[in-house]
Formats: C-alpha cells, structure tokens, sequence
C-alpha cells in the first residue's frame, strides 16, 4: 500500500507506527546528514522550512500556495512571499533545533483519482500524495526535551 507522502517530503520522511495507511502518515523528518531542524515560519505558520543545523539543507515543508489540496490542486496562493521567515526558539529553553515530526491526512488515492484525473487536465494518479488535506507539525527540543503537539496544524483543503 502506498503511504500519502507528499513528493517533495521523500527522502526525509520516515514512517513510524504502524498505524499508516492511504488516509494518514505519521512520520518523522530526518535531513540526509543526520542533523537536526531549525525551524522558520511566516504567514501564519502556512509558510514553513527547516534548515538543517548541521550541513545548512532547507527543506520547504509547507507553502500554502504550492502544497496540499489548496495550494497543489486549486493553485489557491494567500502567501505573502515577501514577509521575512523568522526562525523559532523553544519557549522554554531558547534553543532553535529540534526534532520534526509530521502527520500527512490524505482523502485517499480513489478520491483524487475520481475528483481530479477524472475531470481536470494535467493530473496523473501517481500526483494524489501531493493533494493531501492536512499537515500537522511537532516540535521536539534538541536542547531541553520541550514537546510541542500541533505546533502548525494546518488545513491544506
């Protein structure tokens, strides 16, 4: 069964839990070096990227123009790209790295297959893990252990 991964999480996204089906993954971020996240925000918290503290990757994990239903589907763009990213400092300890965790909701392959190959020019079957519905992001501090649930809880639908 393939998992609801969005293509531009693959190679980061390590499934855990044995709870993961096509509606649901839960998984944790894990840049190539081993490193860990610092993470950014603006918008909102619907423009998020990490950046790895040790080799200095960035990973877009969410623009809300780009990705989900909204953004990947209805080409639906509320960003203001010009707003400065600020990075995000545990509220506890003020250290900025962390250990990401997400949870990708999906309506399913059958649902996009039906609502969008079906009728809209452009998609093939294989882009229903880029039109997932909701993106939940957890923090984790690399400093003093702080465990921050739904830190963006983000409907993309």
């Amino acid at each position: 069964m393939e998992l609801p991964i969005p293509t531009h999480l693959r190679g980061y996204l390590t499934p855990c839990g044995d709870e993961n089906d096509e509606y649901s993954v839960t998984g944790e971020l894990h840049c190539p070096c081993g490193g860990d996240f610092e993470a950014w925000e603006s918008n909102g918290r619907c423009l998020l990227r990490l950046a790895c503290a040790r080799c200095g990757r960035e990973l877009l994990l969410y623009d809300a123009s780009r990705h989900g239903w909204n953004g990947f589907v209805c080409h639906a763009d509320s960003i203001d790209h010009a707003k400065p990213l600020a990075r995000y400092a545990c509220p506890t300890c003020g250290k900025t790295e962390f250990a990401v965790t997400v949870t990708v909701g999906s309506q399913g392959r059958e649902d996009f297959l039906e609502e969008c190959v079906a009728f809209e020019k452009g998609f093939t079957p294989e882009d229903w893990v880029d039109a997932f519905e909701s993106l939940t992001v957890t923090l984790d501090c690399k400093g003093c252990g702080a465990h921050e649930e739904a830190w963006a809880a983000l409907e993309a639908m």
